[in-house]
């Protein structure tokens, strides 16, 4: 149903009544042209086209002016007979205005030398002849105009409201009251004065009628600025009033083409002269952008009820203000919508179902016309992109890439040799047809903006980054390109990717819940992609964000990257700026809307500010489109790396490391495992604490102290593998020299282990435990600082030591439980080598490599004379075993590049490689004793005031 003028039936005089209808299904006011265009070219029929402002007092005034001239009649005709046409016929009527006095004289003044506001002042001030006082303030602009039904109108608007036939009453400053003219004057009002009658009979004074009517008033305004309303002029009636259109027809479309002219081609007075006939380009002319303007409201409803996520962002503080009916080639949104228009038709519920069938009608018939318009565009060729998508191999053009970016959908974007998903934002750069005339075509590469949910450490939101494409000839295979969208890979793969992601996001939701201890197999991306990354085999981890490992300068660029918001580009909008809440704006939807108290929100604007910690579920394409790398602390390491999600696992606990560990007497190790246990049990209510100080001396503080390679560090490590904890092992590089530096890194990773319910290992402690002394200052700080943390931490700590008798006397009394390691015998030696062995076949089960022995290998260690006459200690009998297993595999290497077959070349320990290593080790032994002048490694040390490695024997008591 296209918007048309009716015949008017309101009770007021000039009152205006249209189809009651059309006014409550269509926005009227949303399909008036603006008042600045230069060529037009109209796609439906029309009569004609007039400014928003402009159109409104046109519909109400358009008297017939049939009144007699005043004195000045014959000088203005006699101006206006010459302005007509030589050949005009005798009794042609003439289009006039009338201007009249404040005294009743009246003036007719000829409509083609007054449409200027200069025009106009200029004709009046000859209508006052002698008085120059009058003419001065028509100089000054001390005048005001009413019309007939006492509506102000403002001097500087006249050049847009005027118009033939006008009947208008100047008014001079000097004739107005004191605070001016109201535009509408109550005929009720007394203005008699009653100063000095002090006899007058109050009650009649201020007694008042009040007529029982309701009186209708129409405010007019003039957008002037950025929204800013100014007060044009007001109308009264005695009537409701509906307002129509004054066009009869509008075009559904109008396509608008700009020229920008030089400064040198405007010259005096003819500036606001229209030319004739078709424009032509001239020297220096530029052509501007075409754009296309919707007037039928059938269509922008239409288009509001189906746009989530449009091309244009908004303007001012109103969000929703995207689709306002102009579009600027190449009509994104149009061409991005063109399938949801199809389906639109289709509908049978939603906005659809509040219409009635002929709105229905109309608006089908409306979408179809566009449809064809745009499939008509030559600069898209939209049906032959189609075609190209629809292919085996999908295939694009550069200049239509862009119709593949449509904001708010998802796509793939290749990184790190893998897809993860985004969502497009916007879209620049492409090809830009700045002129058919003249050929004129601009090229650059793509930037697109694409968002994902990223994690700050406290909530999930989004973050965004730009992906460039570069210009490319010919057609490109559309999964070839770094960023396209998901549903090319989707028809491949059946959506496995998909899948994957989602799979993936869960994961990376369920670590932002806190720090996670788990295994990583792959890159560490903390050096960027151009450089060698880090690899990583089956490393422990934690992840973790609370801490902003981010921050770090080590990170640079690829925090960048991943994380931050990406390039800041002058005049971006705030991500998600572009979503708004698809409905129908016509007021039978906006009624039942608000009846029903029906509120719909933008899209995606549930994707920010996500606790992880409070949200227990989220959406799949929340997950799909989470953060694709994490930061995790590497143990092993001790730093922070960039991770892939999709590369994290659970760590495999060796659970029975601590049964394994040899040790004298086996009571220890139970006394180990009782205490930690104990203390990591969550099902405890809580721990006994002797301190009557809260907070302090809730630890557990274990001191292994003895001679190297005894089993002090590998107890600490199977401690953390019983508990299922990490191991945060310090070492005095870690932490520094300086007091300052060394309390600044000790204190955080005690924070750290506490915040991740770690077990701490400081291996080497003497270097900060070393006794005080009067004379050195820095040494008494780093043991200060050492004691103080000590006593306040609250989880699992262990010292190892090899040199114990050089510990200050003040940590004695903060260890909870101290435990001495001897040398090893002979029985503690063949139960390591025992597990080694043992190991071999474990590893080949977990999906290790088979690696088989010798039985004669493994009694050599166990029993020949020169094996026992090493005393190798724990670390050094792993040391020769990992030795012989290389050689091994060298040998099984040589022996298939000889032709030997698979099952012939299974690597094999042999007793002639661990001989190998037994005389290497002795030969290096002999050379150290022989430095040392013949003394034992343990008399050294016992000489030096370190350790008593014997005893544990004389005593009867030690651990091995």
């Amino acid at each position: 149903m296209a918007p048309a003028e009716t015949e008017s039936n309101a009770p007021g005089e000039n009152g205006v009544k249209s189809n009651p209808e059309m006014i409550e299904e269509t926005d009227i006011s949303a399909v008036a042209p603006s008042s600045v265009s230069n060529v037009q070219t109209t796609m439906g029929k029309a009569e004609h086209a007039v400014p928003a402002e402009k159109a409104l007092v046109a519909s109400i005034y358009n008297p017939v002016v049939d009144m007699d001239s005043g004195a000045g009649k014959e000088k203005v005709m006699g101006s206006l007979q010459e302005e007509m046409p030589a050949d005009t016929p005798p009794g042609s009527k003439i289009k006039s205005i009338i201007v009249r006095h404040h005294n009743g004289q009246e003036f007719m003044l000829p409509f083609a030398l007054c449409q200027t506001q200069k025009a106009m002042e200029d004709l009046v001030k000859l209508s006052y002849e002698d008085d120059e006082e009058a003419k001065k303030e028509i100089d000054e602009g001390k005048y005001e105009l009413l019309t007939t039904g006492g509506a102000k109108v403002l001097p500087r608007f006249w050049d847009i409201l005027v118009e033939p036939g006008w009947e208008v009453t100047i008014r001079l400053g000097s004739q107005q009251g004191p605070g001016g003219n109201a535009p509408y004057d109550s005929d009720d009002s007394d203005d008699s004065s009653n100063e000095g009658d002090e006899s007058k009979d109050k009650k009649e004074i201020f007694e008042t009628s009040y007529t029982a009517k309701v009186k209708y008033t129409v405010a007019t305004y003039v957008n002037e600025y950025r929204d800013e309303l100014v007060y044009l002029y007001s109308q009264s009636y005695d009537g409701p009033v509906s307002l129509d259109n004054k066009a009869r027809q509008f075009p559904i479309l109008e396509e608008i083409q700009t020229i920008v002219l030089p400064r040198s081609r405007i010259w005096r007075g003819r500036v606001n002269k229209t030319p004739k006939g078709k424009p032509k380009l001239g020297l220096g002319d530029m052509v501007g952008k075409t754009s296309l303007r919707i007037h039928s409201p059938f269509l922008l409803n239409a288009l509001k009820s189906i746009i989530s996520y449009s091309s244009k962002a908004p303007s001012g503080e109103n969000t929703d203000n995207s689709i306002d009916g102009e579009f600027p080639h190449p009509y994104e949104d149009l061409f991005h919508h063109k399938q949801e228009l199809s389906d639109y038709k289709k509908e049978t519920s939603g906005p659809r179902a509040n219409h009635t069938p002929e709105y229905n009608a109309e608006c089908d018939s409306h979408i179809d016309f566009l449809l064809e318009y745009l499939d008509q565009e030559p600069n898209v060729r939209i049906k032959a992109l189609e075609a190209m998508w629809a292919k085996k191999i999908p295939t694009t053009t550069f200049a239509g890439f862009w119709l593949l970016m449509k904001p708010g959908s998802d796509v793939y974007v290749e990184e790190d040799g893998q897809l993860n998903a985004y969502v497009v934002d916007s879209v620049s750069g492409g090809v830009d047809y700045l002129s058919p005339i003249q050929w004129s075509v601009s090229v650059q590469g793509y930037s697109v903006r694409v968002w994902y949910l990223k994690y700050d450490g406290k909530v999930i939101g989004r973050g965004s980054k730009f992906i460039h494409v570069s210009v490319f000839d010919n057609e490109r295979d559309i999964l070839s390109l770094p960023i396209f969208p998901t549903r090319f890979q989707d028809n491949i793969d059946g959506g496995a990717r998909r899948k994957y992601l989602i799979e993936r996001g869960h994961k990376a939701f369920r670590l932002a819940k806190g720090p996670a201890y788990l295994e990583y197999t792959g890159l560490g991306l903390k050096a960027g992609w151009k450089q060698r990354p880090s690899q990583y085999s089956q490393s422990r981890v934690v992840v973790e964000h609370e801490s902003q490992p981010w921050k770090k300068e080590e990170f640079g660029a690829m925090y960048t990257w991943l994380w931050s918001d990406g390039e800041k580009v002058p005049g971006e909008r705030a991500i998600g700026e572009r979503a708004r809440a698809p409905c129908c704006k016509c007021s039978k939807c906006r009624n039942i809307d608000t009846a029903a108290q029906k509120y719909i929100s933008a899209l995606f604007s549930d994707y920010d500010n996500i606790n992880p910690k409070e949200v227990n579920e989220i959406s799949e394409h929340q997950y799909m489109i989470c953060l694709s790398h994490m930061f995790g602390f590497i143990l092993k390491d001790r730093t922070y790396d960039i991770l892939d999600v999709g590369r994290l696992a659970d760590v495999k606990i060796v659970e029975n490391a601590i049964d394994r560990l040899v040790m004298r007497p086996e009571t220890n190790k139970d006394t180990i495992k009782a205490i930690v246990k104990t203390y990591t049990d969550s099902s405890q209510p809580g721990h006994f604490n002797a301190d009557f100080i809260q907070g302090k001396g809730e630890g557990q503080i274990f001191l292994l102290h003895g001679p190297p390679g005894t089993g002090k560090t590998l107890t600490a490590e199977s401690v953390a593998e019983y508990t299922r904890r990490p191991l945060l092992s310090i070492t005095a590089a870690d932490l520094g020299h300086e007091p300052m530096e060394l309390e600044k890194n000790l204190l955080l990773f005690l924070k750290n282990a506490s915040n991740w319910d770690a077990i701490v290992l400081l291996d080497e402690a003497d270097v900060y435990l070393e006794r005080r002394s009067a004379h050195d200052l820095r040494r008494n700080s780093i043991v200060s600082i050492f004691l103080r943390a000590m006593e306040y931490f609250q989880g699992i700590l262990f010292l190892t030591t090899n040199r114990v008798g050089h510990f200050d006397e003040a940590f004695m009394s903060r260890i909870h439980v101290s435990i001495g390691y001897e040398l090893l015998d002979e029985d503690a030696r063949g139960k390591i080598w025992d597990n080694l062995f043992r190991k071999l076949k474990e590893d080949h089960k977990n999906g290790g490599p088979e690696i088989i022995y010798e039985y004669d290998a493994k009694q050599y260690v166990k029993k020949d004379p020169g094996v026992k006459n090493l005393q190798w200690n724990g670390r050094e009998i792993r040391n020769a075993f990992q030795t012989a297993v290389a050689l091994a595999l060298f040998d099984s290497k040589i022996a298939r590049e000889k032709g030997a077959s698979d099952e012939d070349s299974i690597p094999e320990i042999k007793e002639k490689h661990l001989a190998q290593v037994v005389n290497m080790s002795t030969a290096f032994k002999k050379y150290i004793t022989a430095t040392h002048e013949g003394i034992e490694d343990a008399d050294m040390a016992y000489k030096l005031g370190s350790r008593h490695d014997k005893l544990g024997n004389e005593i009867g008591g030690g651990t091995r």
